[in-house]
C-alpha cells in the first residue's frame, strides 16, 4: 500500500563481520546523587538480598516492643552495573522524622571463633537539605530479631538517657550483649555548664534537640565525665565504635546541685527534682569524616564503601580484634584502592554473654532519625556467614638450573635482572555459598617487567588456551614510585565461581629491573584483590630489595638493525631475530652455545648456534615462523648457555604481526528522518558523520580493501520479517552508484599501508551525494527500520 504522508522514523544499521564491542559503565559511585531514588538508580554492584539462598538472609520484624510505630526497614531494588540482581537495605529516608529501623541476620551468622568480614556501599544523606540526622549502625548481638534501643541520637542501639535528667544507666535501655559501629550525622556535643536549673535554660543551654525534645546527653562528647575541662565536641560526622549494653561506655556527669522544677505549657519536659545529669558516650575507634549536612565525607550525597574485618583471639580467653576501613574502594571505578581512613579496636567476646560452646552472633543495621532526617542505604559486596575465602602471594626467581625455587620473603635482596614469577593463589575455604563472579584485580611491583602470565583453573571447564592466558598489555604503569602497576584479570566467561575447596592460580612471569647504578632500589609491598559478587580476598607480594646485577661469563645481545621483526600476521614470511652470544672462553666455538627462545611466554625448543648461525662466530639469526605469533605484538626473549655451564641474561624485544581491521566506529549508524510524499523513491542520507575506523599495522607496501553486503532492512517490532522497500546503495566520488544487497559486495575503501600503525576513517570524506546511504521507495510502510551490514577486509595477505 502507497503511503500518501507519513513519517519514516530513524533507521539503525548494526555493524556485523568483524568482530563484538563490549560496553563497560562508567561507576556511577563518583557521582552526586540527591535524592534516594537517584542513589538507588546509581548504584553500585552488590549481593542480590532478594533471590537465591540470600532472599532469607534477612528479618525484618514490622514491630518491636521496645518502639512506637512500623519499622521503617526494607529490602529494595537498586541498579546493577553487572546487569545482575542488585538490592539495597533501606534504614531509614529523607522526610519521615521520628522513624526506627532494624534489620537482622535470621540466623547466627556472624561466627566470632573465626575470621569474618562485611564490605559494603553506605549512603547517608537527606534530599538536597544540609540538616540531616541520625544516623545508622552496624551491630552484633546476641538476641533475637526484635531488638531495638530508642529514637534520636541512640540509632536505635545505643542507651537512651533518662528524659528527666535524673542519674539513671542509659546502658539498660540499649540492645543487650552487642558491639556497634556507628555512623553518625548528627552532632549531638553539647557541654552544658555548671548552675542553676534556670541558668541552664536561659544562659548556656544545650541544643533544644537534647534538652526539650529527647535526653540530656551529648554522646559526641569526649573525655570524663567528672571533668568537664577534659572534655571535648566531636563537631563533625563520624564513625566509631563501642559496646551499646555496657555500662562503663557511658559516663554520667552531674550538671546541677541546687535542684529545681520546670513546667512549661509549651509541651517541655517537667524536669526532674534534685540534682541534674547529662552523659557521654565513649568513642573507640573514631573516624573523623567532616562537616555534617553534605560537605563531609559522610553525608556528601555520595556512595562510599566501608570493609569490617574480624579477628577472633588467639588465646584462650583473649579479645579479638575489628578492623573497619572507610573509603577502600575508588568512587571512579569501583575498585579496591588503599585507604588511610581505618581503626581497629579490640573485641571482648565477654561483653555478648556466649553461652558454652556457643561461637556465633546475629548482625545487622539500626537507625533513626528525629527532627532531622536522610536516606540509609547500604549495599553488601561481602556477607558474613556466606563464603570464606582466602589469597596469597609468592615471588620466586631463577636457580641456575633455570628453575623457580628461589623463594623471595619480605626484607630479601634480589639481583636486578633475575627473572622472576609471581604466583596468586585464591581459594573458597569454607562458608554456606560457592564464592561467585571472582576476577583478579592485581598490583605488581613497580620495578618488574611483567612479560607474560597464566591462568590455572580448578578443573577442565576453562581448557582453551585464550581462556588460560593473562594479557599482561593491559597492565596500567603506576603513576608515582611505590604506587605499583595495576592489571584487571578477567577470569572464566563471566567471573570464576569456587565450590567448596576450590582454588585457582593466576601466574605471572617477567623480570626484575637492574638499578642504575651501585645504590641499591627497595621496592614495597603491593597488595592486590580477589573480588567475587558476594566476597572479596587480598593478596601481598613481598617487600624487597633490588641489587645490581653481577655481569654473567656469557654475553648477550640483540641486534635489531639486522633483524626482521615485523611481518603480516597469518602471513608467509618469518619474522628474524639477530644477536650474539658471545662466551668469556673465546676457545670456544658456535657449537658449544645453546640458544633458550621464549615466545609470549612459553619457551620452544633449544637451538645450538651452529644452526641458527647468522655466519659469523657467536652470532645468530632466529627464525620464528608466522603461525607461532599472534596477531599484534609479541614479547620474544632468549638466554644462552655454554659448555661450561655459564648462562646469560634474558634479552628481549618486539615482534609485530601486522593486521588490518575496524577499530573505533559510531555503533549504530543512523540515517536522517525522514517524511515520505509517496511518490517515487527517494535517497536519505546519513544522521551526523559516521565514524568508521580502519586500524592498519601491516608491513610497508601492503594492499587492503573493505568490500560491505547486506541482506536489507526490517521492520522494528513485529512479529513477522516486514522488509523495507528500499535498499542501502553505496556511491563513489564518481558518481558510481551501486545496491549492497545478499550478492553484490561493491568495494567501499581501499589503501596501502606505510609500514607504521595508522588510523584511516573511511567515512571521512563521504559527502550528501557519496558514500552509504538509503534508497527507500514509494511502497515503504511507515516505521523505524533496522539491519545489519556485513564487512569484509581483503589484504595482500590472504
Amino acid at each position: 500500500m502507497n503511503i500518501k504522508k507519513g513519517m519514516l522514523e530513524m533507521a539503525v544499521l548494526a555493524i556485523a563481520g568483524f568482530g563484538g564491542w563490549s560496553t563497560v559503565s562508567a561507576s556511577a559511585n563518583s557521582q552526586v546523587f540527591n535524592t534516594g531514588q537517584a542513589a538507588l538508580d546509581g548504584a553500585p554492584q552488590g549481593v542480590d538480598l532478594q533471590s537465591g539462598l540470600d532472599s532469607n538472609y534477612f528479618t525484618i520484624d514490622p514491630n518491636v516492643g521496645t518502639a512506637s510505630g512500623t519499622n521503617a526497614a526494607k529490602m529494595t531494588k537498586a541498579h546493577s552495573p553487572a546487569g545482575t540482581g542488585n538490592s539495597a537495605i533501606q534504614i531509614s529516608k529523607a522526610g519521615v522524622q521520628d522513624s526506627w529501623g532494624a534489620i537482622w541476620s535470621t540466623d547466627e551468622t556472624f561466627d566470632l571463633s573465626k575470621s569474618e568480614t562485611a564490605s559494603m556501599w553506605i549512603y547517608a544523606s537527606g534530599e538536597n537539605t544540609a540538616n540531616v540526622g541520625d544516623g545508622m549502625a552496624f551491630v552484633l548481638q546476641n538476641g533475637g530479631t526484635d531488638a531495638y534501643s530508642g529514637a534520636g541520637e541512640s540509632m536505635g542501639v545505643w542507651g537512651v538517657a533518662n528524659d528527666l535528667f535524673s542519674n539513671v544507666n542509659p546502658a539498660s535501655s540499649a540492645i543487650k550483649n552487642s558491639w556497634a559501629l556507628e555512623f553518625d550525622t548528627y552532632s549531638n556535643d553539647d557541654i552544658p555548664k555548671q548552675g542553676t536549673y534556670l541558668g541552664w535554660l536561659f544562659g548556656t543551654t544545650p541544643s533544644t534537640y537534647d534538652f526539650f525534645n529527647s535526653s540530656p546527653s551529648s554522646y559526641d562528647v569526649e573525655g570524663p565525665g567528672d571533668a568537664q575541662s577534659s572534655q571535648s565536641q566531636i563537631t563533625d560526622a563520624h564513625i566509631a565504635s563501642n559496646y551499646p549494653g555496657s555500662t562503663d561506655t557511658y559516663t554520667g556527669t552531674e550538671v546541677y546541685g541546687n535542684g529545681g522544677t520546670i513546667n512549661s505549657s509549651t509541651g517541655n519536659k517537667i524536669a526532674h527534682t534534685g540534682n541534674f545529669y547529662y552523659y557521654n558516650l565513649q568513642h573507640k575507634g573514631l573516624l573523623n569524616e567532616g562537616a555534617t549536612g553534605g560537605s563531609g565525607k559522610l553525608s556528601d550525597h555520595r556512595w562510599h564503601h566501608i570493609t569490617v574485618s574480624y579477628t577472633p583471639p588467639t588465646t584462650s580467653g583473649g579479645d579479638g580484634s575489628m578492623t573497619y576501613t572507610y573509603n577502600d574502594k575508588n568512587p571512579d571505578t569501583g575498585l579496591p584502592q588503599k585507604s588511610n581512613d581505618y581503626a581497629t579496636v579490640p573485641i571482648d567476646l565477654s561483653k555478648f554473654n556466649l553461652s558454652s560452646g556457643q561461637t556465633k552472633v546475629r548482625w545487622g543495621f539500626t537507625g533513626s532519625t528525629g527532627l532531622y532526617s536522610e536516606n540509609n542505604l547500604v549495599i553488601f559486596d561481602q556477607i558474613p556467614g556466606e563464603a570464606q575465602t582466602d589469597a596469597s602471594a609468592t615471588m620466586t626467581t631463577k636457580d641456575n638450573a633455570g628453575d623457580y625455587t628461589n623463594d623471595v620473603s619480605d626484607g630479601d635482596s634480589v639481583s636486578g635482572d633475575s627473572d622472576v614469577k609471581l604466583t596468586y593463589t585464591f581459594e573458597r575455604t569454607g562458608g554456606d555459598e560457592d564464592w561467585k563472579s571472582v576476577n583478579g584485580d592485581l598490583t605488581i611491583p613497580d620495578d618488574i617487567d611483567v612479560t607474560s602470565g597464566s591462568i590455572a583453573y580448578p578443573d577442565a571447564s576453562y581448557t582453551d588456551s585464550n581462556k588460560n592466558k593473562v594479557d599482561v598489555s593491559k597492565i596500567v604503569a603506576s603513576t608515582s614510585s611505590g604506587d605499583g602497576q595495576k592489571l584487571s584479570v578477567p577470569l572464566a566467561d563471566n567471573g570464576l565461581t569456587l565450590s567448596g575447596t576450590q582454588k585457582a592460580t593466576v601466574t605471572l612471569y617477567g623480570k626484575v629491573k637492574d638499578v642504575a647504578s651501585t645504590s641499591d632500589v627497595s621496592e614495597a609491598s603491593q597488595t592486590s584483590y580477589f573480588v567475587g559478587s558476594n566476597a572479596t580476598s587480598t593478596a601481598k607480594t613481598p617487600n624487597f630489595t633490588i641489587t645490581k646485577k653481577v655481569n654473567p661469563a656469557l654475553a648477550m645481545e640483540l641486534d635489531e638493525s639486522s633483524s626482521t621483526l615485523s611481518v603480516n600476521a597469518g602471513g608467509s614470511d618469518d619474522a628474524i631475530v639477530a644477536g650474539v652470544a658471545v662466551p668469556s672462553d673465546k676457545t670456544m666455538d658456535n657449537g658449544d652455545i645453546t640458544l633458550h627462545p621464549t615466545i609470549n611466554g612459553e619457551a620452544q625448543d633449544t637451538v645450538n648456534l651452529n644452526d641458527t648461525t647468522s655466519g659469523t662466530m657467536y652470532g645468530f639469526k632466529y627464525h620464528i615462523a608466522n603461525d607461532k605469533l599472534k596477531a599484534g605484538d609479541n614479547t620474544v626473549s632468549f638466554y644462552a648457555t655454554d659448555t661450561a655451564g655459564d648462562k646469560s641474561a634474558t634479552v628481549s624485544t618486539t615482534v609485530t604481526a601486522g593486521t588490518v581491521g575496524f577499530g573505533h566506529t559510531s555503533g549504530d549508524l543512523i540515517f536522517e528522518p525522514t517524511t515520505l510524499t509517496g511518490s517515487g523513491s527517494v535517497l536519505i542520507d546519513r544522521s551526523d558523520d559516521w565514524s568508521l575506523n580502519v586500524d592498519d599495522s601491516q608491513t610497508k607496501n601492503s594492499t587492503w580493501t573493505v568490500t560491505a553486503n547486506t541482506n536489507g532492512m526490517y521492520l522494528n517490532g513485529t512479529a513477522t520479517s516486514t522488509p523495507l522497500d528500499g535498499s542501502l546503495v553505496y556511491t563513489d566520488k564518481a558518481g558510481n552508484t551501486t545496491t549492497l544487497n545478499s550478492s553484490d559486495s561493491p568495494v567501499i575503501a581501499s589503501g596501502t599501508s606505510d609500514g607504521t600503525a595508522s588510523t584511516t576513517n573511511i567515512a571521512a570524506d563521504w559527502t550528501g551525494d557519496t558514500g552509504i546511504r538509503l534508497r527507500v521507495n514509494s511502497g515503504a510502510v511507515e516505521g523505524a527500520y533496522s539491519g545489519t551490514i556485513n564487512w569484509s577486509f581483503v589484504n595482500s595477505v590472504e
